[in-house]
């Protein structure tokens, strides 16, 4: 039974040891450093942060933007507020329900002629709607309406034509509203492919009108705007003698019931503040944030990813801040959470980075036609990506460097006739490569990393001196009462050819897999300073695989 026992252990760890060697730092999702605590102690996001105020008073002295307490339409932005009231109020418990449930006249509607033309509507649920993954159309009248009479096109009766709910007309009462829902016919089965729709978060707020009791600007304005204070925020067209709001094309439309989707109005003061509460858990457990901030399905385009009601890019950032001693391009996937919105002569953009706990957000319009985007819109949403992303990533690298990089040891007495055994753990970074970097790990005298080395890279290790074991450390996520802060490690071969990201499918298998008893040899604590943050240098890191808490060396 021992000969089986050992064995079995040992195929265990031969599964493991090609895992970890199938590249040189395959990294697990999430951000590669703790976030930056002290922003104005950073100074790429100083000089970031000089650089777009520029970018900025420039489109100011223009008069295409205003200063911060100016309201403009948000557009679809406004989906974002929906959702978060929403959260706020029923947090995600709701999401699996049929829509049925709560709208009698789609559960009493007749039953579906076909899948074809008819939708089934005691299959789409409330999560459905919020991530457009209902099957459903964008509108019953808001879209491209071509005009009567085109050549080639049958002629329309006026009966056909929508009577409500388009740019030029009132809005739609609920009965007419739900009675041109029914009328149209599903665009895919539910949970297909991603189907952007408007109408899903009219459909949305009826649902949670029923399940609380409350209309759905009373619930925005008692658990969004009150408690953040967003006192220049709209869910109706503001006042027109307030002389602080951007009147252009499409600004006294009345969305009625279709507001959820796109009929709020908002300054970039409050806009800023809302991604600031998201990100900050103001109003959520971080945990109902966390769920919040992932994707529910995948688009056509690899980079992009649909949320509830998230527009998740997936950025490539450069690992290292440019050098003129590395030309490399090493980069890592960032996922940014996005909204964008337009409307009439309207832009606007709240993009949120959970990896670096910053965003960005942008209000803009534009007097150069009907629909047409703001100029100054795009080369502020570029400054996004092509900068800020990637000065972000730079100041949350620096902030890992001076916080936790150096070497940390401690000594333990043996016997009187024996040298004092030393332990010691050595950080850096490499570059070009995300994550902390373990080079060393000595305990008791013995080379821990020489002595797994051949175990978990096999006869890699022999085969070149600069062919040996290094391990990544990345943050969890976990910090025990502001004063410790738990990092895992991902084993792999330094030296070698750095994996593809077809090797690097996931290094998801790999965590927590290499343990001594009770204990994972792939958990580091950083012990925090006195000050409860992560904006000065770590006195000490603990190690439980080795029961070892080792001191900084000054």
């Amino acid at each position: 039974m021992k000969q089986l026992s050992f064995h079995t252990a040992a195929l265990l760890l031969s599964g493991l040891a090609y895992r970890l060697c199938s590249a040189q730092n395959c990294p697990i999702a999430g951000p590669a450093y703790p976030a930056v605590t002290k922003i104005a102690a950073s100074p790429a996001l100083k000089a970031i942060k000089t650089a777009l105020d520029s970018v900025v008073e420039q489109a100011f002295v223009s008069g295409q933007l205003d200063r911060s307490e100016t309201v403009y339409r948000i557009g679809s932005v406004s989906k974002i507020l929906a959702v978060y009231a929403i959260l706020s109020k029923l947090s995600h418990k709701h999401w699996q329900d049929s829509i049925t449930d709560y709208i009698p006249e789609l559960a009493n509607a007749p039953p579906p002629r076909s899948a074809v033309d008819s939708v089934e509507w005691s299959k789409v649920t409330l999560g459905a709607l919020a991530s457009h993954m209902a099957g459903i159309g964008q509108g019953y009248a808001i879209g491209e309406l071509l005009p009567a009479g085109l050549p080639g096109l049958p002629v329309l009766n006026e009966s056909s034509l929508p009577q409500c709910g388009i740019a030029t007309s009132r809005p739609c009462t609920r009965a007419e509203a739900l009675e041109l829902i029914l009328q149209k016919p599903p665009v895919t089965s539910t949970y297909h492919t991603p189907i952007y729709s408007n109408m899903a978060f009219q459909l949305l707020a009826y649902a949670v009108e029923s399940i609380t009791g409350e209309a759905f600007a009373t619930l925005v304005d008692q658990h969004i705007l009150k408690p953040l204070s967003l006192t220049r925020t709209f869910l109706s067209t503001p006042p027109l003698d307030d002389s602080n709001v951007v009147i252009a094309d499409g600004f006294a439309r009345d969305m009625g019931d279709e507001a959820p989707a796109g009929g709020y109005f908002q300054s970039i003061a409050d806009l800023s503040a809302l991604g600031k509460s998201i990100l900050g858990s103001t109003l959520l457990p971080a945990d109902a944030t966390r769920q919040w901030l992932r994707p529910v399905t995948h688009s056509a385009n690899v980079y992009h990813s649909i949320g509830r009601p998230w527009e998740i890019d997936r950025q490539r950032v450069p690992i290292s801040p440019p050098s003129s001693s590395s030309s490399s391009s090493a980069t890592r996937v960032v996922d940014l959470y996005t909204k964008g919105g337009g409307i009439g002569q309207y832009a606007s953009l709240l993009a949120l980075s959970p990896d670096h706990d910053m965003g960005i957000s942008i209000l803009a319009s534009s007097a150069a036609g009907p629909s047409s985007s703001p100029p100054q819109y795009g080369i502020l949403a570029s400054q996004l990506t092509a900068t800020w992303l990637r000065i972000a990533e730079q100041a949350s690298r620096e902030q890992a460097a001076s916080n936790f990089v150096g070497t940390y040891s401690t000594t333990t007495l043996a016997a009187e006739e024996e040298e004092p055994l030393e332990s010691l753990a050595e950080f850096s970074l490499l570059p070009n490569e995300p994550g902390l970097f373990l080079s060393r790990l000595v305990s008791n005298g013995t080379d821990m990393l020489g002595l797994l080395g051949p175990l978990l890279l096999g006869g890699s290790s022999s085969s070149s001196p600069d062919f040996r074991l290094g391990a990544w450390l990345y943050p969890t996520g976990l910090v025990k009462d502001n004063n410790r802060i738990a990092f895992r490690a991902v084993f792999g071969a330094v030296g070698g050819v750095p994996g593809s990201e077809e090797a690097c499918t996931s290094a998801t298998g790999t965590v927590d897999a290499l343990r001594y008893g009770p204990y994972s040899l792939d958990l580091f604590i950083f012990h925090l300073a006195d000050d409860g943050g992560t904006a000065a240098a770590a006195p000490a890191v603990e190690i439980p695989g080795l029961q070892r808490v080792l001191r900084r060396e000054r």
